[in-house]
């Protein structure tokens, strides 16, 4: 499968909407639920509107340029002493394939513009992902990815 990645925008809140919201579907049928759910997500449109408009999230697409995942993500100043942090609030995928590849692209991006680390929500799909780049966990629902050497 070909995938290709790319920086999320504001013009791209109603494809992420609709495919976060096609995946809560598939995990929870009850439509009440669902929306009660939908309330809090990390996807909300007003979550969306955030993060869109910083940069820092990515969108997975297959050959067909069908939403096959995405990440949001932030990056904050001087937590815990770090200059910058990349947090990654909420990473959505078709497959564990993509979403160790969008792992693999919060970790690069990150280290190439010089962030000193980068927070994930721990999970063991992620922590599966993240295998190769040493995660240590923070607290216990959160893992941390150095970028940085010290």
């Amino acid at each position: 499968m070909s995938i290709v990645q790319q920086v999320l925008s504001l013009p791209d809140i109603e494809e992420v909407f609709t495919y976060a919201n096609k995946k809560l579907a598939e995990q929870e049928p009850n439509e009440q639920e669902r929306m009660f759910k939908s309330w809090s997500a990390k996807w909300r449109r007003e979550a969306l509107e955030h993060y869109l408009k910083l940069g820092w999230s990515f969108i997975a697409r297959d050959e067909n340029k069908n939403t096959i995942g995405f990440f949001l993500g932030q990056p904050f100043l001087f937590f815990r002493g770090q200059t910058q942090t990349l947090w990654v609030e909420h990473i959505e995928a078709d497959y564990d394939e993509v979403k160790h590849q969008l792992v693999d692209t919060a970790v690069r991006i990150a280290r190439e513009k010089h962030l000193q680390r980068v927070l994930f929500a721990n999970s063991e799909v992620l922590r599966q992902g993240l295998k190769n780049w040493n995660p240590e966990p923070l607290e216990s629902d959160i893992l941390v990815v150095k970028t940085t050497k010290g």
